[in-house]
């Protein structure tokens, strides 16, 4: 039996790995889209994903999880849920601050908006399944527009 070299070795690895696990169709235009959102937005700054749990899948198929942000004083709870082709995003900010929470989607152009009610609940619903961050804007000028840093759901 002859030794493969190192190149013909990684080029059969290649093959294999590109034939079982390909790129999905949509990742790269995702990802672009996610980028050009960024660059539009370089004044805002982005929260730190500070926990992540994730829950069973319920009877009817309905997946959910729960996401914990934190950026100086504001921390936001996300509970996710995603039922077939849609999602809805419940939102709790603390503390309660008057802001409008905008979902930018990856590739989707539909604005989704919610403004955070006074006890900071808010919510967002039929949201696309792909990438997504959520921007929160102060309704107190003199403090700037923050945002979640990408996700998928």
């Amino acid at each position: 039996m002859s030794e493969l070299s190192r190149d013909a070795l990684l080029g059969i690895v290649r093959d294999v790995w590109e034939r079982q696990d390909p790129v999905p169709d949509h990742l790269v235009a995702a990802m672009q889209a996610a980028a050009a959102a960024a660059a539009s937005d370089l004044d805002v700054e982005l929260m730190e994903l500070v926990e992540q749990a994730t829950a069973l899948v319920g009877a009817r198929g309905t997946t959910s999880y729960t996401l914990r942000f934190v950026h100086g004083d504001t921390d936001l709870l996300l509970r996710v849920a995603v039922d077939g082709s849609s999602s809805r995003v419940d939102g709790w900010v603390v503390p309660p601050e008057p802001m409008t929470v905008r979902a930018l989607p990856g590739d989707d152009v539909t604005p989704y908006a919610a403004v955070v009610t006074d006890t900071g609940r808010f919510e967002l619903t039929d949201l696309p399944l792909g990438l997504l961050r959520l921007r929160l804007e102060p309704h107190d000028t003199t403090r700037p527009a923050f945002a979640t840093p990408t996700f998928e759901i």
